[in-house]
């Protein structure tokens, strides 16, 4: 399979940087014009399966090319195969695989700070104020990280698990893990929970149980 990647900011690199070493990847494209020291760059997308891109531009900047879009974005746009592959989609797959989540949360340092009560992330995050955001009818709790970790982290009635890792670590590998679930229809990353978190894991990040 081949990827093109749309120069939208940092966390497409790195999500580019974490295809590249998959086997299931046969090449990773700069969509030009751009300069990359890793990846060829090409003005053109042909023989792209898939482009990769993060921001509110990438949808129409891939209409435009007349390629599917792998997204970081929240919600369906046309031309968006998979959309939700970010740090909140990573939780909402979380909760996906748990018969009865009470409680989604996110932190990251590119989050807004909350504006109500705390919750307490794990270490080395520790407490953040949250906000409430709904995606898809689901219920995130979002909080701005002060460190420069990032957490997912969901409790249910019989545990908690959570997954914690550098910030732009875990954002790129939100990302690209997205490309792993793409299928014929579009659909977002937790609609295909148990696959979105088996390539995210198998590309670095790690799930724990919290006690």
């Amino acid at each position: 399979m081949r990827i093109g990647v749309l120069v939208t900011g940092d966390i497409a690199v790195r999500a580019a940087h974490s295809l590249s070493a998959h086997p299931g990847i046969d090449e990773v494209v700069v969509i030009g014009p751009a300069r990359s020291k890793s990846f060829p760059v090409v003005s053109d997308p042909e023989g792209c399966a898939f482009l990769l891109g993060t921001g509110r531009d990438a949808p129409e900047r891939a209409r435009a090319l007349g390629v599917d879009l792998i997204w970081d974005g929240d919600e369906a746009e046309p031309g968006v195969r998979v959309w939700g592959g970010s740090p909140v989609g990573l939780a909402l797959a979380l909760a996906a695989r748990e018969p009865d989540p009470r409680l989604v949360a996110v932190a990251h340092p590119d989050l807004d700070e909350g504006d109500r009560s705390q919750i307490r992330f794990p270490d080395p995050i520790g407490p953040a104020s949250v906000a409430d955001v709904v995606l898809d009818g689901r219920p995130v709790a979002v909080a701005r990280s002060s460190t420069p970790f990032a957490a997912a982290l969901v409790e249910g009635a019989q545990r908690k698990v959570t997954i914690v890792d550098d910030g732009d670590f875990l954002s790129g590998i939100a990302l690209a893990a997205a490309v792993m679930v793409a299928g014929a229809e579009p659909a977002p990353v937790w609609d295909r929970a148990l696959d979105y978190l088996q390539a995210a894991t198998a590309m670095g990040l790690v799930m724990a149980e919290v006690r």
